[in-house]
């Protein structure tokens, strides 16, 4: 069984490659001190998992509370947390009692921000279910919700006790939620592994048919993002890498409302090419390092224009005031993370915002 261990200055815990039907063998003995479980999960998890999971609590004398939403963005939503606290604190869910994650990244992140503020803090245990939330959103501790301002910017850091991939339970996912999760796995690439990117072009036609070959991306990619974590947990310098194509990609998101017309990992391809775009100008990167991310995308079905999209009030203007209220803006200044090649990213601000328009107008 793989694992890759997550050892922070504060903090430790693994995350376990393993089969979802054994994750309470997993969890038993260690991470459930309380007396009840609270499973936080979204529908399409709930008609796969959820009886599994309640069946095995229940049986170790686990007093189970479930809480079921539906997927998508619009869930994370202050609101949202708020009634899930309260149907808690209705329950007599105790500060011993865990929280366990049983979906995509929306429920992770909702789940980890309710499990750090409820009580000042419960234990939280992560089992994500799509590819996007097992390379990404599962790893490092970032939790929180949406505002109509920008994505992600009510939140906290909440490390899991645990964190538990089945990469077998990807084969139940729609084909547009893996390639929304492949985008995040192949960001990872182009940050810190260039032979990943070339594992992942080589590979490219079995990447979604060889659970082998998806399998040691998954690692390979959850690699990249657990040794940054590791070296920078709270996001103050080297840790925001981690953000390519995220400063164009959550202006997009918000651009629209969340609403599902774009999944995260769709826009983060979008922000991705049009990163590389800027850079080229900057003359961080070629073109020929630009048409290879587009090819790759291409050849893949992910997006990397607005092609087929409503227009929804989508101009350059429009996206750049959005990108003025990212959280990595600093005084006034939009920060943006940026290639330096395939496998190499630096974080740069005060870049002229004729140059940013010039950019997204070739997306437009």
């Amino acid at each position: 069984m793989k694992k890759i261990e997550i050892e922070l200055k504060n903090d430790q815990y693994n995350i376990l490659y393993a089969r979802l039907s054994e994750s309470i063998d997993y969890i038993k003995s260690d991470f459930l001190n309380g007396k009840t479980t609270a499973i936080i999960a979204d529908t399409n998890s709930a008609q796969h998992y959820l009886s599994k999971l309640e069946k095995d609590l229940l049986d170790i004398n686990q007093n189970v509370i479930k809480i079921i939403l539906s997927p998508g963005e619009k869930n994370k939503d202050l609101t949202i947390a708020s009634n899930v606290i309260d149907d808690l604190l209705s329950k007599k869910f105790e500060r011993s009692d865990t929280i366990i994650a049983l979906g995509g990244g929306v429920i992770g992140d909702l789940a980890g921000f309710v499990a750090a503020i409820i009580h000042r803090g419960v234990s939280f245990i992560n089992i994500p279910t799509t590819l996007l939330s097992q390379v990404d959103s599962s790893i490092g501790g970032k939790t929180g919700v949406n505002t109509k301002y920008g994505k992600n910017l009510i939140g906290s850091f909440k490390q899991p006790e645990i964190v538990i991939c089945d990469t077998e339970v990807l084969s139940t996912l729609p084909q547009r939620e893996l390639l929304a999760g492949y985008a995040e796995l192949v960001k990872h690439a182009l940050i810190k592994d260039a032979n990943l990117f070339n594992y992942l072009d080589i590979n490219l036609s079995e990447i979604f048919k060889d659970n082998k070959v998806l399998q040691e991306a998954i690692y390979r990619s959850s690699l990249v993002k657990a040794e940054i974590v590791m070296q920078d947990v709270l996001e103050r310098n080297i840790r925001a890498h981690l953000n390519l194509g995220h400063t164009f990609g959550h202006a997009i998101e918000a651009l629209y409302r969340y609403d599902g017309t774009l999944l995260h990992g769709e826009a983060i391809s979008i922000g991705i090419m049009m990163a590389f775009s800027l850079a080229e100008k900057l003359t961080l990167c070629d073109a020929t390092q630009t048409e290879a991310v587009k090819k790759h995308f291409d050849n893949i079905g992910l997006k990397t224009n607005f092609s087929n999209l409503p227009n929804n009030d989508l101009t350059s203007k429009n996206l750049i005031e959005l990108m003025k209220n990212d959280k990595k803006v600093r005084s006034g200044s939009i920060n943006f993370i940026l290639p330096k090649g395939i496998g190499s990213v630096d974080i740069f601000n005060g870049i002229d915002e004729g140059l940013i328009k010039e950019v997204l107008e070739l997306y437009l």
